[in-house]
């Protein structure tokens, strides 16, 4: 059995105003292994991007922890100060941020920006630096990399940055690699080179991948596991087939619904789930999607439901899955049409 390198147990975050609270995460609990990789979907708003910031302790105010545990190579990732995490980040959690044009520094070269992370984490020369920061640009593709070390982030293309972006985060072969919509606003050539480099990497290095994306397909590509999050919450978590084939949350039946499927009649539209995400300055109560399901029960909106273990490595937040909930012959036959 592969070893636990990351576990999230309970996690609460929420961004404070002076009138309320957002409560982005409400209780999400995973754990990933080494070398394995999982894709975390769900709606804008659902709380991927916040869960990655949380991990990497990157949170700004108004954000903040407000409970739950972070567990990293079985270290407490929330009890860190900010010294101790400058040296876990990086070296051994890193992040492919979702606009690499915002994330790297105007004013620097691309090569000081590799060379300052590899000096910050090894002990090397700032000789032996560049020679790694040429090569590991070698490695994600850059070509010219002797010539492109020295060029300033706007000098090169969107697909080439995320490159960049790649190569800083690898710079130092972390054991975890947190992909956050990397391959956003790139065509698909370029999206496909971005995800098999990334594929790459984990197979050479054998580094975990968190992947954050609203892509259902490049899920089904790179990862083995899939989390499924809205409202803050863990709706589903399986494994890519279990997700794909053999949904139980109406959640995810409905994601995967809104997927386009070629030779689809354009006359009859694109399937949507209807309605809007919570307002999570006053969650509703009981499931978080029962204002927009169609097989919501009275205690749908009443209480928030467990998971249900569906089979090994397969939960849900459903009350339809539980045996003290009335039958619904409609959820059924949804089960079986997706």
């Amino acid at each position: 059995m592969s070893t636990k390198l990351l576990e999230i147990k309970n996690l609460k975050t929420s961004f404070f105003t002076q009138n309320a609270e957002l409560q982005v995460l409400r209780g999400v609990s995973f754990d990933l292994k080494k070398g394995e990789t999982i894709g975390i979907v769900g709606e804008s708003g659902s709380g991927k991007s916040v869960l990655a910031m949380s991990v990497m302790r990157l949170l700004q105010y108004p954000g903040k922890i407000v409970d739950g545990e972070i567990f990293f190579e079985r270290e407490n990732l929330v009890d860190k100060t900010e010294k101790d995490m400058r040296k876990i980040r990086g070296k051994n959690i890193a992040m492919i941020f979702q606009d690499p044009m915002t994330s790297l520094n105007p004013v620097y070269t691309i090569g000081n920006q590799i060379i300052e992370m590899i000096m910050e984490h090894q002990s090397v020369s700032k000789k032996k630096a560049r020679l790694a920061a040429i090569k590991m640009l070698e490695t994600v593709g850059i070509p010219s990399p002797e010539k492109r070390i020295d060029h300033y982030p706007h000098e090169l293309s969107g697909g080439m940055r995320q490159r960049v972006m790649i190569a800083i985060a690898m710079s130092c072969e972390p054991k975890l690699l947190i992909a956050d919509e990397p391959t956003t606003a790139l065509d698909v050539t370029i999206q496909a080179q971005i995800l098999e480099l990334m594929k790459q990497l984990r197979d050479d290095v054998g580094t975990s991948i968190i992947l954050i994306t609203h892509d259902l397909g490049v899920v089904a590509d790179i990862c083995s596991r899939v989390i499924v999050m809205y409202g803050g919450l863990v709706m589903e978590e399986g494994s890519v087939n279990q997700i794909f084939y053999e949904p139980k949350h109406p959640y995810t039946m409905g994601l995967l619904k809104s997927i386009p499927i070629f030779g689809f009649n354009e006359h009859e539209g694109l399937y949507s789930i209807e309605g809007t995400p919570p307002n999570l300055t006053n969650p509703p109560s009981g499931c978080p999607f029962h204002t927009r399901c169609e097989f919501a029960m009275r205690i749908c909106r009443e209480q928030q439901p467990e998971y249900h273990s569906v089979e090994i490595g397969h939960k849900a937040m459903c009350w339809m899955l539980h045996k003290s909930a009335p039958p619904c012959e409609n959820f059924s036959r949804s089960m079986k049409g997706v």
